[in-house]
């Protein structure tokens, strides 16, 4: 199964993830790769790369999907998307961009049980986490002006969660899980 999260910057995807990982056995990050400097919450979960050997990866065809948000780059690997086929009984996590879950769902909806989830957060609470994970006041707004775009895709989920109070939201994604497994 594969649990998909969407959200603008802030919106707690990886909290939530890092917590759930913890919670349910036989459940993995599929980890991807980025030109983002490593993050103390997400570090174990990417292959942090040279946008040298990003390009490298792209021109040799080995992504399933990436693309470009906030100055860096993202990716799935073809390899990781074949591991999560392989082992569907493994709770699969990832944390994926609207555009990014648009060419997953169209890929592997017949082929396995998704879940996806976007997750909803007032721009003022996203602009105060941005601000306590260490990004400047720039940075932040940046990312938060990217939610409009965002937001646009929210109706292609099969739920909207507002992650206002992370124990309601964890409480919420739990009883999904445990219904469509």
């Amino acid at each position: 199964m594969f649990l998909i999260l969407s959200g603008v910057s802030g919106s707690g995807k990886q909290t939530i993830i890092n917590q759930l990982l913890q919670e349910y056995e036989n459940s993995q990050f599929l980890k991807s790769v980025t030109t983002r400097p490593p993050r103390a919450e997400s570090n174990h979960q990417y292959l942090h790369l040279t946008e040298e050997e990003f390009e490298e990866k792209r021109k040799q065809g080995e992504f399933f999907e990436s693309e470009s948000t906030h100055g860096f780059h993202y990716g799935i690997l073809n390899k990781s998307i074949e591991e999560l086929l392989c082992n569907p009984d493994t709770l699969y996590m990832k944390d994926v961009g609207v555009q990014g879950t648009e060419n997953l769902l169209k890929v592997l909806k017949d082929k396995m049980k998704i879940i996806s989830i976007f997750l909803e957060v007032p721009d003022e609470i996203l602009f105060d986490r941005l601000i306590k994970r260490g990004e400047s006041e720039e940075r932040a707004r940046i990312r938060i002006g990217r939610g409009e775009m965002e937001r646009k895709y929210k109706h292609q989920y099969d739920y909207v969660i507002d992650n206002i109070d992370l124990q309601v939201t964890l409480k919420q994604i739990r009883k999904i899980i445990d219904n469509v497994r």
